[in-house]
């Protein structure tokens, strides 16, 4: 006699299946605040509202300057209905440079892959590259920034060493080229 037995799972979810649920539906808030912040923001900009600028609007709101503006950009490049409500602002505003026909399609990739902002930023990175294209920088400060980290890394201990010399000497301010060089010789 053959008989077929039949196990049913218990379809019931589990105490972490409801927690992780939970917090699935509190990313999906919080990516929902984002895109009410960005559109709050182009409002206001429009209305003429931030005439101080980000970093008066900063200041108020205790949000770094380069965010809000990275949120404006994103806002102003994705109305409501071209946004990908499964990747955050910030992959949004990551791909803002791009004209909108490639950007949507990497914010779809972005969603599908679980791409983070900085898979994002490179993507555009190397579309620059292959295009030969300068887009626009909104973010001059984060551009040096990652230039200077690059070198950084790229740099023997040694010469490490003596820019950290160097910077600590000019307490923030300008360092000289001249006194870089006498260091190196």
């Amino acid at each position: 006699m053959n008989a077929v037995a039949v196990i049913e799972g218990d379809l019931a979810m589990t105490g972490q299946d409801e927690w992780l649920s939970r917090g699935l539906a509190i990313a999906d808030r919080k990516v929902a605040l984002e895109w009410d912040m960005a559109d709050w923001i182009v409002e206001g900009q429009e209305a003429g509202y931030i005439q101080g600028g980000f970093d008066f609007l900063g200041q108020q709101l205790g949000i770094a300057p380069p965010r809000l503006k990275a949120a404006c950009k994103a806002a102003k490049q994705f109305p409501p209905a071209l946004r990908d409500s499964s990747v955050s602002v910030e992959h949004h505003a990551a791909l803002a440079s791009l004209p909108r026909d490639e950007a949507l399609p990497l914010l779809q990739r972005a969603a599908r892959e679980h791409l983070t902002v900085n898979d994002c930023r490179e993507v555009v990175t190397q579309r620059r590259y292959e295009t030969g294209q300068n887009f626009e920088d909104d973010d001059k400060d984060s551009t040096l920034c990652t230039l200077i980290v690059r070198a950084w890394n790229r740099a023997t201990p040694e010469a490490r060493r003596s820019f950290m010399d160097l910077a600590k000497a000019a307490k923030g301010g300008i360092i000289d080229e001249d006194e870089a060089n006498d260091a190196e010789g």
